[in-house]
């Protein structure tokens, strides 16, 4: 097979999966795809995952569906939800997901993929967004699987103060109802009074920002 031939079958793809090749060409010639990676035409993912390399990323809209499609099941959360929702001030150079599979990191010469893992009573809390066709954390559910896989950052209130929360869209994008509902997903006490020391630091900072706005 010629690798027009290819790129004409495949083109609509933003993902091109091996299980995807081997659908459409069942005696495909396996050694063409190191061929056409040393020649520039596509690009190696992971195992089993290519895209066209003249095809560009969109931003975090094809990296998020990039990260959910080569790692299964996962969705976006931790620092790159976080980011997303404009919760945190730093742009994020590293996609973090969660899944219910082990921990796992794919490094390629552009991004590095992370993921973490939770119990499957816990992979719940993410949307979909239709136009990009990626899962995303819901806002709270980000800020629980922060305060769950990443411990040692919350030790203290000023371990809450370094994540430098954007207090104003935290007031405007949070469901504290369902924070309160996906928290006992997790099925741990430490997660329990990690959470709650958060929410009192919130409910401080709100105040405080309140009051520096006139609202109070």
């Amino acid at each position: 097979m010629n690798f027009l031939t290819f790129q004409n079958t495949f083109s609509h793809l933003r993902i091109i999966p091996k299980i995807e090749i081997k659908k459409r060409f069942p005696d495909f010639d396996w050694n063409a795809l190191t061929r056409w990676q040393k020649k520039g035409y596509i690009v190696k993912i992971r195992n089993g995952y290519y895209r066209f390399a003249q095809q560009k990323i969109r931003g975090d809209v094809d990296l998020f569906f990039i990260a959910n499609q080569i790692y299964q099941p996962s969705y976006i959360s931790l620092e790159s939800a976080l980011s997303y929702y404009n919760l945190i001030p730093e742009g994020v150079f590293m996609i973090t997901s969660v899944s219910t599979k082990k921990t796992q990191h794919f490094f390629t010469p552009n991004v590095e993929f992370s993921y973490r893992s939770v119990r499957k009573e816990a992979y719940i809390g993410y949307q979909i967004f239709p136009s990009c066709q990626f899962k995303i954390a819901y806002p709270s559910k980000a800020i629980l699987d922060m305060l769950y896989l990443k411990p040692n950052l919350f030790d203290n209130e000023d371990d809450f103060f370094e994540w430098r929360l954007n207090i104003f869209e935290l007031q405007e994008q949070i469901s504290w109802e369902k924070f309160e509902t996906f928290l006992k997903l997790y099925r741990s006490k430490a997660l329990i009074a990690r959470a709650k020391r958060f929410r009192k630091f919130i409910n401080s900072m709100s105040d405080e920002w309140d009051l520096q706005n006139g609202y109070k």
